[in-house]
């Protein structure tokens, strides 16, 4: 039998049960990968962290809950604050990459490399889908992201999962400027062919949602509120080289996962 500690982590959270929920497992050594897709697997979340030291380092392998392993996601934010407390910093290392984090409180900090989008034309099937008609729209391989002209026409819209599944993109994001304080801007991420149909907190769509919004509003600071049934709220700060995501983030659950 092999008992393993696991915590259960909302990211973008400022308190429990809001956010986006990652799975946290601690090891005392790197997991055969078909051991760590099963524990992944059956726990269910949408991402599971497990998370070892190797020579001074830590070191983190995500897998989704469908297998695939997720190089950036909301979980790094979990690990930070499992790791390290309510005070301090370190580097993750993953297979993808390294990323330094940082924690004050409840707070989670995490520097990320810039992803660019580009100018695009809006697809015939993107518009049935959704049924909107948008101010821009840009994409980055199989992720397209939709500027709308308000607030309201993001949270008043009516999904068709079905028709999301078969398009061309992997991923689907909504963003408007937002008006009122404390926000800068708002979004909504939708993934049916990740097994998820809406994101409820997403680290990945803020490295390019920053910059997107950095061009429109012409500021290197702001905040977000991500329109997910959970609701999800972060802070940005972009620089020269990086962007920095800053999240608060709560435990809800910790335990022994025994695999019998």
């Amino acid at each position: 039998m092999l008992a393993l500690s696991y915590s259960l982590y909302d990211c973008f959270a400022q308190m429990p049960f809001q956010g986006h929920t990652a799975a946290i497992v601690d090891l005392a050594q790197k997991l055969d990968h078909p051991l760590a897709v099963k524990i992944a697997t059956e726990l269910c979340q949408t991402v599971t962290c497990f998370v070892w030291n190797d020579s001074g380092r830590t070191w983190v392998k995500t897998i989704a809950k469908d297998g695939s392993v997720w190089p950036i996601n909301h979980g790094l934010l979990g690990v930070a604050r499992n790791c390290l407390g309510a005070q301090g910093s370190d580097v993750l290392h993953t297979v993808s990459g390294s990323f330094e984090v940082k924690t004050q409180g409840n707070t989670v900090t995490i520097s990320l490399p810039k992803l660019e989008l580009a100018i695009t034309e809006m697809p015939e099937r993107l518009t049935q889908a959704f049924d909107i008609m948008p101010v821009s729209v840009r994409e980055m391989g199989k992720t397209c992201v939709v500027e709308l002209r308000t607030v309201e026409e993001i949270m008043n819209l009516e999904t068709d999962f079905n028709r999301i599944s078969k398009l061309d993109y992997d991923r689907v994001v909504l963003t408007a400027e937002d008006d009122t304080v404390p926000f800068d801007y708002v979004c909504r991420s939708f993934s049916p062919k990740h097994n998820i149909n809406e994101n409820n907190g997403s680290l990945y769509i803020q490295t390019f949602l920053s910059l997107f919004w950095q061009e429109r509003l012409q500021k290197n600071e702001f905040s977000f509120l991500q329109l997910s049934p959970r609701r999800a709220i972060g802070r940005i700060s972009v620089g020269q080289e990086m962007i920095e995501v800053e999240a608060p983030v709560c435990k809800t659950f910790e335990g022994v996962l025994k695999v019998l």
